[in-house]
């Protein structure tokens, strides 16, 4: 890829539009539609794709003159990105399947349509390109959006299965008409589409304009256009984290150069030794942190981050697998190690307002009731919550799965809480190993206890590519029993999971860490604000791919980490932001009291390093405004 933008050289589109039907309303917007989309994806100041590899395709009469050309264009020259583009009629046969209508299609002979599934398994075949785009700006487009084996099959479910690194943008949702207005030059979609191709995204809030644009980011003005003028609401579907990546230059942006420029020097990956400095008890790894600008977010900034725990070792044990955080004091915690010989660290983080110096101060073993040792098989702890006595400490393992206490200063297992059957790893439940519970989070009053799966239960599956994730609720006493009295529905963003939860202040509000891995293009980590108050309880629901919207704790973004600057840090395999790793714990710390920075509150995360050397342990801090 040339620069951060995809290799218009490497790429393709083939833009198929049908405007002159004979059996069904004539669509003349669409010419307009294939004309005014390749001019902006041709334009050198927006993207610059070649002329010849942006193919138009009006008005096809059979399905191999709309399939062909896209075979054709998916060939091994487009290595990069493919670029389908659909715009006209389309209808639903009596299996509720998305047909594309042809000049020929009647509604009457479902026959004479081809098959929107046709289409994508011979993207799926034929394409080698590292990113699949395909837009659909026609009646009932949405109903792509999920499995089409029968017309009231949830939409809830996976729309293409197998197409990994895929994105697909729909004009309307399933049962939903698109709009051509007459007195408009294109469809009301595809005109909003262009329009902001053409136009870009000025920044807000004070920011600069971003550089570049993101498949997320027009679809989220797109969608706001349409919304404000009361038109069909486009649908989304994000398979491979492709979204957030830069796809056409932004032009609202000023000085903006219509040739690529050389990657920042953050990605320049070098090779580099680390030096190693000694203190008393722990080798440390040296690191560097030094921040040009610290802004993530209108609502988040980086103070630092630390790799000086990475492959460091404590009293002849090495750290590795640091997958949680509680924190014990102002700039203390606790953090465990996700092994079958589970190890918890007691840490000093350093100064709440500046970047993190985590060390070691002490260290327990934990074990089975009696002292035992557990077996290879027994534990996998991932989430921790210090009860209020700070004599004890809650555990939820992926290995069981499991629910327990644990005495903090012998390391000894003391109780155990129910597990409800389904949530155990099949055949014997509807989970599957090394994504069960992720997260654990214990109300300030101790009342509650809310234990969150890191992916779906098999019945509940996803919605387009987003995780439909059940959280266990608990109630009982601090230092006594708990009982299961509930679940939640909490639904993540595309291709992220569900790794931590933190409550914020009353025990109602939540912070949700969501982490994501793509191969070829590293790790995502984006924290959410989210509610649990007056949810549905979702115990008796047998998929929540059936539950509507309003089912699932709404939430919003506070950061994504991938927009905090590098930081001088260093990435050990391919990264979109050189600061991304594999974090898995995260805690809210206390109020900052001084600095540009005062008044908001310290959050700490730390990333997991699986034991593996191309992964890094590695420490950060954030300063969020929670208002």
């Amino acid at each position: 890829m040339t620069g951060p933008l995809p290799d218009p050289h490497a790429s393709a589109a083939v833009l198929i539009g049908v405007s002159s039907y004979r059996h069904m309303p004539k669509l003349p917007t669409v010419a307009n539609n294939l004309t005014r989309l390749k001019e902006a994806l041709t334009d050198r100041s927006i993207w610059g794709l070649p002329a010849a590899r942006c193919v138009t395709v009006p008005d096809p009469t059979k399905a191999d003159e709309l399939i062909d050309p896209v075979v054709d264009a998916a060939g091994a020259e487009t290595r990069d990105t493919l670029i389908v583009y659909y715009a006209g009629h389309g209808f639903l046969d009596r299996h509720g399947a998305l047909r594309l209508a042809m000049v020929g299609s009647r509604e009457d002979r479902r026959h004479t349509g081809v098959l929107y599934s046709e289409l994508r398994e011979a993207i799926l075949e034929h394409s080698r390109a590292r990113r699949r785009v395909i837009i659909l700006d026609c009646c009932y487009s949405g109903r792509a959006v999920g499995d089409m084996a029968g017309p009231v099959t949830s939409l809830r479910t996976v729309a293409a299965p197998g197409m990994a690194d895929s994105y697909l943008l729909t004009s309307a949702e399933a049962n939903a008409k698109a709009l051509a207005p007459r007195k408009e030059e294109c469809t009301a979609f595809t005109g909003e589409f262009v329009r902001v191709l053409r136009q870009g995204i000025p920044g807000t809030d004070g920011q600069k304009a971003a550089p570049y644009l993101s498949l997320d980011m027009i679809y989220q003005q797109v969608q706001d256009a349409l919304e404000r003028r009361g038109r069909p609401r486009p649908q989304q579907q994000d398979n491979g984290r492709i979204s957030r990546l830069p796809f056409v230059r932004n032009l609202a942006a000023p000085l903006l150069s219509t040739s690529p420029p050389p990657p920042p020097p953050w990605r320049r990956y070098v090779a580099a030794a680390l030096a190693t400095a000694v203190v008393p008890g722990v080798t440390l790894a040296a690191d560097s942190g030094r921040i040009p600008s610290d802004v993530c977010s209108p609502r988040a900034s980086l103070l630092g981050f630390s790799d000086a725990l990475d492959k460091a070792r404590f009293q002849g044990q090495q750290i590795h697998g640091l997958s949680s955080l509680a924190l014990t004091g102002p700039s203390t915690a606790l953090s465990l190690s996700d092994s079958a010989q589970p190890v918890l660290y007691t840490l000093s983080l350093g100064e709440p307002g500046g970047k993190p110096t985590p060390r070691p101060a002490a260290m327990t073993r934990l074990t089975d009731r009696g002292g035992r040792a557990f077996g290879p098989q027994d534990f996998d702890g991932e989430a921790i919550a210090l009860e209020e006595n700070r004599s004890t400490v809650l555990v939820a393992s992926e290995a069981g799965p499991s629910v327990s206490r644990f005495d903090l200063t012998t390391g000894e297992k003391l109780a155990d809480f129910p597990v409800p059957e389904r949530f155990r790893t099949a055949p014997d439940g509807q989970t599957t190993t090394n994504s069960i519970f992720e997260s654990l989070a214990l109300t300030p009053d101790g009342r509650h206890l809310y234990v969150g799966l890191e992916a779906p239960l098999s019945r509940d599956g996803t919605h387009q590519g987003r995780n439909l994730i059940r959280v266990l609720r608990y109630t009982g006493q601090p230092g006594g029993r708990y009982s299961l009295d509930g679940e939640i529905a909490y639904e993540t963003d595309s291709g992220l999971r569900l790794a931590d939860l933190v409550p914020i202040g009353d025990g109602e509000r939540f912070l949700a860490l969501e982490r994501g891995f793509v191969k070829g293009q590293g790790n995502s980590i984006q924290v959410y604000e989210t509610s649990f108050a007056g949810l549905p309880d979702v115990t008796r629901v047998p998929s929540l791919a059936a539950q509507p919207a309003g089912a699932f704790a709404p939430k919003r973004e506070l950061v994504d980490v991938g927009g905090c600057p590098p930081s001088g840090a260093r990435a050990k395999g391919p990264q979109s932001n050189p600061l991304l790793d594999n974090a898995e714990g995260m805690a809210l710390g206390p109020r900052l009291t001084a600095g540009k920075h005062e008044g908001r509150r310290a959050l700490y995360l730390v990333s997991d390093d699986n034991s593996r050397e191309d992964q890094t342990t590695r420490f950060y801090t954030l300063a969020v405004d929670l208002s």
